[in-house]
């Protein structure tokens, strides 16, 4: 196993590493992909219905690797496969114990009441008021909250300081 470190500079980058380390399956899953590239059918086999948050959570991460396996025989069709190849994370953030705090309320935030800050962000981007400065007005929210849910929500995606929409697209 190969020892790579994920640079995170920004302390909410942190929060989609705390959601792998939450359950039981994201962290089995996890562990599968840094040993192994395993395919959809692979990791179905193995872990059964669930394993497709943790791939999700990781791609939202950035952690995730994708490649064609190629079929054993020449009539069959190619399938993507799996990799995680972080081990290590390498932090270079400057951050108050009370901001850190407000990250580990999000972070163990529960899901409907995390549910409920993300529906009114959304609302706000789908109006065309997407970024963290006018959501923050709007909202009366402070700017790490904003940026700390939409980390933590798979619907959305941070860029910069503009939040949009997260595409329904293919792991």
């Amino acid at each position: 196993m190969v020892k790579r470190a994920k640079l995170v500079n920004d302390i909410v980058e942190l929060i989609p590493i705390f959601q792998l380390l939450s359950t039981e399956m994201h962290r089995k899953v996890y562990s599968a992909l840094l040993d192994e590239w395993l395919t959809l059918e692979e990791l179905k086999s193995r872990f059964g219905d669930g394993f497709e948050e943790t791939l999700k959570i990781l791609k939202h991460a950035g952690m995730l690797e994708v490649k064609w396996r190629m079929p054993s025989d020449p009539g069959g069709k190619p399938e993507k496969e799996y990799h995680v190849s972080y081990t290590h994370i390498s932090a270079n953030f400057y951050v108050s114990l009370k901001d850190f705090n407000r990250i580990l309320e999000i972070v163990f935030m529960p899901d409907d009441e995390v549910e409920k800050h993300v529906e009114r962000i959304i609302k706000e981007v789908q109006m065309g008021r997407n970024s963290v400065g006018h959501i923050m007005k709007v909202l009366n929210y402070d700017p790490l909250f904003i940026r700390a849910i939409v980390k933590r929500t798979l619907k959305l995606n941070l860029k910069g300081q503009l939040i949009e929409l997260a595409k329904n697209e293919e792991i």
